[in-house]
């Protein structure tokens, strides 16, 4: 059986252990308090509490996936309509490509924001 201690000896100051406890004792009451408050409904609605959070986890999962492949199609879909446009028409492909830019920072900001 372990006993508890205050060991206030270190190596750089050796110091006589300041107080001593049986551990006996301390453990006995521990696990009789432990029976008292652990008790099969107790121990069903934790693991229903632990099944909801489970459940709540995977659907926020879900979502954050999702919300990648959005933003992947959409800088997809911007990239497609940048690389279709007629090179003469300047003003509208410079406009294209801050749009693509931008699709392309979102969807780097929300796989990071999933990855974490």
């Amino acid at each position: 059986m372990p006993d508890y201690l205050c060991d206030g000896r270190t190596v750089d100051d050796p110091q006589p252990v300041c107080q001593w406890i049986s551990g006996a004792q301390i453990d006995s009451a521990v696990g009789q308090l432990l029976l008292e408050i652990i008790t099969p409904v107790a121990i069903e609605v934790s693991l229903a509490v632990q099944q909801e959070l489970q459940t709540r986890l995977e659907e926020v999962d879900r979502l954050r996936k999702q919300q990648v492949e959005r933003a992947r199609y959409e800088a997809d879909l911007a990239q497609r309509r940048y690389m279709r446009v007629n090179p003469d028409h300047r003003l509208v492909a410079d406009t294209l490509e801050a749009d693509w830019n931008h699709k392309l920072r979102a969807f780097e900001e929300a796989q990071k924001e999933y990855e974490q």
